[in-house]
């Protein structure tokens, strides 16, 4: 379908008062679905040890530079967007990290608003990070409210699943990991891979000083 975009969302580092200096949440956006899939299925079928193949998952922090290298670079060949919101959390109001859900609903909002809008349909995969159906529930709202204010006759289909169980959302994890090993880490050497996909690198830090 031509007006039909597919959004892949997730994130990096904690939304606890202290713990990591950053906290990143990451949009892979593709037309045709089966983009970032097969990413991960020609990884498993050519470049792992048997011993890695049989993992239910594969996430960049657990793997090596050339399993890293392979995934970032097939992400920066491919036909995708990345937008990226970064927030610094000493910047974050204290009693907000008191209402995780609400400030990280907040904090995806403004990563949607970046979004070029389709005509007609958007489906957005987020990694299931709330167990609590209500939260899943107010989450849908919330990005719901933000998109509908753009355009009302837009379908908008939200699906929240474990990573786990999704090529897709295990690519994004690399991506999410390369931008959080830049902020958190100050080594943009993966970051480096994928910067040209990122189409709004220059305001993805929030509240800059």
């Amino acid at each position: 379908m031509e007006n039909l975009i597919h959004v892949y969302i997730d994130e990096s580092g904690d939304l606890g008062k202290f713990g990591s200096k950053y906290f990143i949440i990451v949009a892979v956006i593709v037309k045709e679905q089966k983009i970032l899939e097969r990413i991960i299925k020609k990884l498993r079928q050519r470049r792992l040890k048997k011993k890695i193949k049989e993992l239910p998952e594969i996430k960049a922090n657990n793997s090596n530079r050339l399993i890293r290298e392979y995934v970032l670079k097939r992400v920066k060949n491919c036909d995708c967007q990345i937008i990226a919101t970064v927030a610094k959390k000493d910047h974050i109001l204290d009693h907000l990290f008191k209402v995780k859900n609400k400030l990280y609903n907040y904090l995806c909002g403004i990563l949607m608003e970046k979004i070029s809008i389709p005509k007609y349909k958007i489906i957005i995969t987020i990694d299931k990070k709330h167990t609590n159906t209500l939260m899943r529930e107010d989450f849908n709202r919330y990005i719901k409210l933000k998109f509908k204010s753009e355009d009302k006759d837009l379908k908008i289909e939200i699906y929240h699943k474990p990573s786990i169980t999704s090529n897709e959302l295990q690519v994004v994890d690399f991506v999410a990991w390369s931008i959080s090993r830049k902020f958190n880490s100050g080594d943009d050497f993966y970051y480096r891979i994928i910067e040209n996909k990122i189409i709004n690198k220059k305001d993805m830090l929030l509240w800059k000083e």
